[in-house]
């Protein structure tokens, strides 16, 4: 498609699951375990701040496509440019058609649990058991499932087979219990051979891993553990992994989730551990879209500064994002920073943007096509965020992205300068949360104004005083809201 032109391969590696009819990927840990850390009075680490994964833990809502299993919703973050030219944010929205009827294919399914004896706390354990409660009525009873536990080491509680009548959930239930150290390994590997033993390609073949800990039994090199389950992914098994508390690996677990084409979340709640057990039962649905790459070319006098995920500027040219398979009712957004060459009045094109994919019902190719236009003018009060959706996400993303850069002050012993972004951080959601009320934006500001403490609390042992905030600002006006009509190798994260 892009022989004849330079073009950019940006490998975007998010699996997606459906959520109470929000676009909800599941590539979203890196949200929970940040929060968790905070909360904890710890500096979150750059590199386990990943951009995209976490944006993506937020709920977005893009029309469900009519007439195509695919489909793109592009909004600009202003319909108006100056004609001095400037700033221009665009969102790329693809959504997958919501499901018809209750066609779900049949899953051949493993359940690896770390029962450790790390497992065995207040907030851990007791909610484990009833979340797989919920998680196990969920299933079907043509559904083929297999539970297995390690510690030491790994044992098949319960062998594979069919859900049936469910008899069996409390007696599997009583069997795990807290003990022992972290054979992470085994577990895993005894997962995946259940998994084979009822290997069917008509069925969704996949392994589910929960774990606390790092693993200190057995295989413990993460590079070896990855490399062993990377031999199942590709004989068509997959795995989705889960994280609680803060001791786990948290780079092994993304990098497994993304090899093996599922999902990853952090835990670090009861409220959570609820969510993310029924988000990955609504995950495990019918695919309907595999091979899904969004190519954007850029506008005449139009070049593209940033991408959502991407650590520096993208070379010039055409870019292509690549991503996983699409189940009915997935979705997934990405935010494109693009900078316009002053230009003359009237419509301008900003960008062309294509969505292929290949439709697994209709076992062929299929392209999307659409453009994004704005209008040039005088633009003497020009705001590249006027719509409030886009501002938001925005908004998250540099939250996201100052996270990594509070990270990199700290460890230059820069703590005022830490603290001081922090602020600003806090007071840029508080903004969003005033124009949306918008319930998750409004908890981010309030764990901002936490992270401040921590920071404080080091400025006051390194320099014997406690930073305190400037003044407000002046306050913004209320905005409106509109809709925008309808290679190397990189990777995001």
């Amino acid at each position: 498609m892009l022989n004849t032109r330079k073009s950019l391969l940006l490998a975007l590696g998010l699996g997606i699951v459906l959520l109470a009819g929000a676009c909800a990927p599941p590539m979203d840990a890196s949200k929970a375990r940040s929060r968790a850390l905070i909360n904890q009075g710890v500096i979150v680490p750059a590199e386990e701040v990943r951009v995209a994964e976490y944006l993506s833990y937020y709920e977005q809502h893009f029309p469900a496509p009519t007439e195509t299993t695919l489909g793109l919703d592009l909004r600009l973050g202003n319909e108006q440019i100056p004609a001095a030219g400037g700033e221009v944010w665009l969102q790329i929205g693809v959504q997958a058609r919501e499901a018809e009827g209750e066609q779900v294919t049949p899953l051949n399914l493993a359940l690896v649990i770390d029962r450790s004896g790390s497992m065995d706390a207040p907030d851990k354990w007791p909610y484990l058991q009833q979340s797989l409660r919920v998680f196990f009525h969920s299933l079907d009873p043509d559904d083929i499932v297999a539970v297995i536990g390690y510690d030491d080491q790994a044992e098949v509680v319960l062998p594979a087979q069919r859900v049936g009548d469910r008899r069996w959930i409390e007696r599997t239930i009583e069997r795990l219990y807290p003990r022992g150290t972290t054979n992470l390994h085994a577990g895993l590997m005894l997962g995946f051979q259940e998994i084979d033993k009822n290997f069917d390609i008509r069925r969704n073949n996949r392994v589910i891993l929960l774990t606390d800990g790092i693993a200190n039994r057995g295989v413990t090199d993460p590079d070896q553990i990855a490399h062993d389950a990377l031999a199942y992914n590709e004989r068509g098994i997959y795995l989705s992994t889960i994280g609680l508390g803060l001791d786990f690996n948290d780079a092994l677990l993304s990098q497994l989730a993304r090899q093996g084409k599922g999902a990853y979340h952090f835990i670090d709640s009861a409220e959570e551990m609820d969510k993310v057990f029924r988000r990955e039962v609504a995950g495990l649905v019918e695919k309907v879209a595999r091979e899904v790459a969004v190519t954007v070319y850029p506008g005449d006098g139009v070049e593209m500064i940033a991408l959502t995920g991407y650590d520096g500027r993208p070379p010039a040219g055409p870019v292509q994002i690549t991503m996983q398979e699409l189940g009915t009712g997935d979705g997934q957004v990405l935010l494109a920073q693009l900078q316009v060459s002053p230009g003359r009045g009237g419509e301008h094109l900003v960008a062309t943007v294509t969505l292929d994919y290949f439709d697994v019902f209709a076992q062929r190719s299929e392209q999307v096509t659409q453009e994004v236009k704005a209008r040039t003018g005088a633009g003497v009060d020009y705001d590249p965020l006027w719509d409030l959706e886009i501002l938001r996400n925005v908004t998250i993303q540099r939250t996201a992205e100052g996270l990594k850069e509070i990270d990199r002050l700290y460890q230059a012993r820069r703590y005022e300068d830490a603290w001081k972004l922090a602020y600003d951080l806090e007071q840029a959601l508080r903004e969003v949360a005033r124009l949306t009320d918008d319930e998750a934006i409004i908890k981010d500001a309030e764990l901002m104004q936490r992270y401040q403490s921590v920071l404080a609390e080091q400025i006051r042992y390194e320099g014997g005083w406690v930073p305190q905030p400037s003044p407000e600002g002046t306050v913004r006006p209320y905005r409106g809201r509109t809709a925008t009509p309808s290679v190397p190798v990189l990777e995001v994260h």
